[in-house]
């Protein structure tokens, strides 16, 4: 197990999942590493979360509570970074749970490969009680950080989730340290575009140690255009004018991953109610920046033929998407 002297904090943001609190929380006090710091926000919840909460704490002296008006998910995480005192710190989001060693084995990564964010896989919870394993081909091991970049932009692997996933807590302290975009969903994608430019290196390992549920009507899933159903467009462009300022120079990349945002956000759409103007206006979108992709060897060329597709027939694309199965 990992030496006993780094604190870990554990940011858990909470907000109407009453049902799933407990299982969440006593996921993290029970591990078997016990030198945690455990945030824990109430964002505002209107149901009996903040009581949940506040008994948590009286149960275990390592749990903290911020009490706060609802601000989304971002705020809520960034109000738990405010007072993180951990050498390192994970999230674990509150409708989630962890395997009992998942603190200890990504601390053991990160103590044996000094790298300064190490990352596990997942297994998906479906409602129905069903469990399906992570199908993401990560390669393993260390990357350095041009790799672990190449790796985000271009959507091979890295491009996901904050949790799973365990920092140095130093991107996050100090009058420089990372923060979440408020106001936007995918949210995760800008703090991970700043860590992996300022780390030296990642460590991955695909062992399934956090468990991810999936529920209809949660913030990735739900069946209803609304204003943030375009939020990766924002989130794409917001990371990669963060890299241009701050001398990333791999232009194509971050061409890539701007296209691939709309790309994503056509994806969503796919399953709502949206009118056929957002459609129109995406798709025109994509024709504007279609052309340094179509040139980048490093894309394949059958990921070029449906960016092609999508931008001058995304509504084709769904339909035959659909009879197809295909959800790429």
């Amino acid at each position: 197990m990992a030496g006993q002297q780094q604190v870990v904090s554990v940011v858990i943001p909470v907000y109407g999942v009453e049902q799933y609190l407990d299982r969440c929380i006593q996921s993290v006090v029970e591990q078997d590493y016990e030198q945690l710091d455990i945030v824990v926000v109430d964002d505002g919840s209107p149901d009996g979360c903040p009581e949940l909460c506040d008994e948590w704490a009286a149960r275990d002296s390592r749990i903290r509570v911020v009490h706060k008006e609802n601000g989304g998910l971002a705020s809520a995480r960034n109000a738990g970074l405010d007072i993180i005192i951990g050498d390192m710190v994970t999230f674990v989001d509150s409708d989630d749970y962890v395997e009992p060693n998942y603190v200890s084995e990504l601390l053991h990564w990160h103590e044996q490969s000094k790298a300064d964010v190490v990352m596990c896989s997942c297994v998906h919870d479906l409602e129905d009680g069903s469990i399906v394993a992570d199908t993401r081909s990560t390669p393993e091991g260390t990357m350095d950080r041009e790799e672990a970049m190449i790796q985000f932009l271009y959507h091979l692997s890295l491009a996901g989730p904050v949790w799973g996933k365990m920092f140095d807590a130093r991107f996050f302290t100090g009058e420089h340290g990372i923060r979440f975009h408020e106001g936007l969903n995918s949210e995760d994608y800008y703090v991970l575009t700043q860590t992996f430019l300022r780390m030296n290196s990642i460590f991955v390992r695909m062992k399934p140690l956090y468990h991810y549920s999936i529920r209809q009507g949660s913030i990735a899933h739900t069946n209803v255009f609304n204003a943030h159903s375009c939020d990766e467009i924002r989130i794409s462009d917001l990371c990669c004018d963060y890299l241009s300022r701050h001398g990333y120079s791999n232009r194509k990349a971050m061409d890539y991953f701007r296209l691939q945002g709309r790309a994503d956000a056509l994806f969503n759409i796919f399953q709502s109610d949206a009118p056929p103007a957002v459609y129109r206006s995406i798709a025109r979108d994509m024709r504007r920046l279609l052309r340094p992709v179509l040139h980048d060897a490093k894309v394949p060329v059958l990921r070029k033929a449906k960016l092609i597709f999508l931008s001058f027939a995304p509504r084709t694309y769904r339909m035959l998407q659909r009879l197809s199965g295909d959800r790429s």
